[in-house]
């Protein structure tokens, strides 16, 4: 089974977990860690997680920001590990929904590929052609 770890500084794996939710239906799969809301560390946290999680196939850990605190711990903390995880940071909803939604287990060329793609899923609006009435926005 493949299985889906979103961590966080706060709560902003709980908002993109509840916009998988709303966009893609719910997922027992995915999983959270929101980092820094108690006294808790996050070394504690992931450990607890990861105990819920349990095994997998394949194991997507997403973290927010690359090079934050979040994802420094959760990459020591699995660098060494033999299974089949797979960390990336500094995600954003696109890639999560897109790397959901296919449910599989993914070699390297395409989790790179699925990355590059959401990088596209990043438009500045404002310099994007005023559309008329009978033109769609997108």
């Amino acid at each position: 089974m493949i299985k889906y770890l979103i961590a966080s500084h706060g709560y902003f794996s709980k908002g993109t977990k509840n916009f998988l939710k709303i966009i893609g239906g719910d997922s027992e799969q995915v999983y959270t860690l929101e980092a820094f809301i108690d006294n808790r560390s996050v070394s504690e946290k992931f450990e607890e997680v990861m105990e819920e999680i349990g095994e997998f196939e394949q194991l997507f850990i997403f973290c927010d920001l690359y090079g934050g605190s979040v994802a420094q711990e959760v990459f020591q903390k699995t660098i060494y590990d033999e299974r089949n995880i797979q960390v990336i940071a500094g995600f954003n909803v696109s890639l999560v929904l897109d790397i959901v939604l296919k449910n599989k287990v993914m070699k390297d060329d395409e989790i790179e590929a699925a990355i590059n793609e959401s990088r596209d899923a990043i438009v500045y609006l404002n310099h994007v052609k005023q559309p008329t009435e009978e033109d769609s926005l997108f």
